[in-house]
């Protein structure tokens, strides 16, 4: 059952999708969304954004391309972005859903665990089943989430340490590439690996179309259908990713910045910076300092 070309994109569902999410994290409970909606949540797609989702009570029912699946207390699914899912959902079902940018998890790709990277790159919802234990302390990682994202103050100091747990709970147990990508002919768990690295260096269509051995025609053809964007914009959406965590969480000045990504001359890195985003590195920067969550007795 083929979705992709026919089913909305998203932010959060129902949400106009941005394509400026950075450094987002959500969660909530599944009630809150559903309930009003019937329990029911038609298949869609988040361009930029992974979601886990974790029932606790009652049952779900996952709708993607390979069909339809059951999920019961004790599983844990997780969509990454631009994958079709659906969800129905009996009136009973409790837990949560976290929703998170591929950016949140924050340092360079190098520095994540291996569970990290295997998340970021898949390219199909994936059912875990989980032991009793793992699935307990599973509860206790998103439980933490919620009650910070209510009411806390730490939210930033929570998150991410927590968010790293669960997927290399998901995540260390050895995933093929083939179990997270069944698209014939061409792998977006493979093209994501391939740029993630090589952006800095091959910025054209050409040499990730040649390494996957397409046309680059076809390359920009499922490009479309699974990220809706072309090969270069999916390049060039990489390269102001890294940018923006640069700018937000390092001290290089904005001409340093520009020259880790390979622009010799800081102006056309500025100029290309604010065509992609709306304002210039400096703007962004001053605005992710405005946003810093404020520590208690600060």
């Amino acid at each position: 059952m083929d979705l992709s070309s026919t089913i909305p994109r998203y932010h959060l569902y129902g949400e106009g999708d941005s394509a400026n999410d950075f450094d987002f994290f959500h969660i909530e409970a599944i009630r809150a969304r559903s309930q009003p909606l019937g329990w029911s949540l038609e298949p869609h797609s988040h361009a930029y954004l992974f979601q886990i989702l974790m029932i606790t009570e009652g049952v779900g029912r996952l709708v993607d391309d390979a069909g339809e699946h059951e999920v019961l207390p004790g599983a844990v699914v997780f969509n990454p972005a631009g994958a079709v899912h659906g969800w129905t959902f009996t009136p009973d079902t409790c837990g949560h859903v976290v929703t998170f940018s591929s950016d949140y998890l924050g340092g360079r790709e190098e520095n994540r665990s291996e569970a990290e990277r295997t998340a970021l790159r898949s390219a199909r919802n994936l059912v875990f089943q989980t032991e009793p234990p793992d699935f307990q302390r599973l509860m206790f990682y998103l439980g933490e989430m919620a009650a910070e994202f209510d009411s806390g103050q730490r939210r930033r100091d929570v998150y991410r340490p927590l968010l790293a747990l669960v997927l290399v709970h998901l995540f260390s147990r050895k995933v093929e590439p083939a179990d997270l990508d069944r698209t014939p002919e061409f792998s977006l768990f493979r093209y994501r690996a391939l740029v993630e690295d090589n952006f800095r260096a091959e910025r054209g269509a050409d040499f990730y179309a040649d390494q996957m051995g397409l046309t680059t025609q076809r390359l920009n053809r499922y490009c479309r259908l699974f990220m809706d964007r072309t090969a270069t914009q999916s390049i060039r959406d990489r390269l102001v990713l890294e940018a923006k965590r640069l700018l937000a969480f390092s001290k290089l000045s904005v001409s340093q910045v520009g020259y880790e990504l390979g622009y010799e001359d800081p102006a056309y890195f500025s100029r290309v910076f604010r065509k992609e985003t709306g304002v210039s590195p400096q703007e962004f920067r001053t605005r992710q300092v405005h946003v810093q969550p404020v520590e208690p007795g600060t």
